[in-house]
């Protein structure tokens, strides 16, 4: 790993470190780079603000559950896909909790649409892939706003239900 993609982990892991803790709105750039163990211009080369390192930091989480589980919405069983995401998306709770109080859902909300529109956007036309990504995007964030009372399971059943009626 170079020092580029060194520095870059070590402040998305900061900056999830320091969320644990602290709303979002109270981190500073400071407390980044502190809890980092890296320089201002470390940041500055690599990141152009705290929304950036969490792209950066969603990106690779997103990316790697993409290639580890295989999870495809045309290869799986409807309900099969819907318990691998939303089981995925379980252990990722604290911090996707803490975008959303941050008022930056929207970043969730971009990951649904890359990930959805790169793997699927050449086999639906483009309405019906933003329909997906967008209709999975909402139930999840739902989900999440009612404190993930279900299960993956169970969620992934009325979900496969709503698909199959």
């Amino acid at each position: 790993m170079n020092k580029a993609e060194q520095s870059k982990r070590a402040i998305s892991e900061a900056m999830l470190r320091l969320m644990k803790d602290r709303e979002y709105n109270k981190i500073t750039l400071q407390n980044i780079v502190d809890e980092a163990g890296v320089s201002r211009m470390a940041f500055y080369r690599n990141f152009e603000s705290k929304e950036d390192v969490l792209r950066y930091w969603l990106k690779g989480v997103t990316d790697r559950f993409v290639v580890e589980s295989g999870i495809s919405y045309r290869d799986n069983a409807p309900r099969d896909y819907f318990i691998t995401l939303f089981t995925h998306l379980a252990s990722y709770r604290g911090i996707c909790e803490a975008l959303y109080n941050a008022g930056l859902s929207h970043l969730l909300k971009d990951e649904f649409d890359r990930v959805f529109l790169s793997i699927h956007g050449g086999e639906y036309d483009d309405y019906k892939s933003y329909f997906h990504a967008g209709g999975i995007y909402n139930v999840f964030l739902l989900w999440l706003m009612r404190g993930c009372p279900e299960t993956p399971e169970e969620l992934a059943d009325k979900l496969d239900n709503i698909m199959t009626r």
